[in-house]
């Protein structure tokens, strides 16, 4: 089982090597190994749809949320979105 194991293993590194060295000729990898594009990111202010990843909004020039940013409440602590003023849950002000 140990010979077994030992065996997968190193077909592995053989399969990992042969890419890297592929890699480093200057041949293209297949799209599934390439890293995937980043989501688009929409602007809170004016909602323009911008590159994944962006900083700053291309239209307005505002700051972007990061992808999974998430606001709460400073009163009970629920999410709120990022564009609200007032949390939905409590009422009371968000602070911007």
């Amino acid at each position: 089982m140990v010979d077994e194991l030992f065996e997968v293993f190193e077909d592995l590194f053989e399969r990992r090597k042969k890419k890297r060295d592929r890699a480093g000729k200057g041949e293209k990898l297949p799209a599934e190994v390439r890293a995937p594009a980043a989501p688009p990111v929409f602007c809170i202010g004016c909602g323009a749809r911008n590159e994944g990843g962006a900083r700053f909004c291309m239209e307005c020039g505002e700051l972007l949320p990061s992808p999974g940013e998430e606001m709460r409440c400073l009163g009970c602590n629920s999410v709120v979105p990022l564009k609200a003023r007032f949390c939905p849950r409590c009422g009371s002000k968000v602070a911007v």
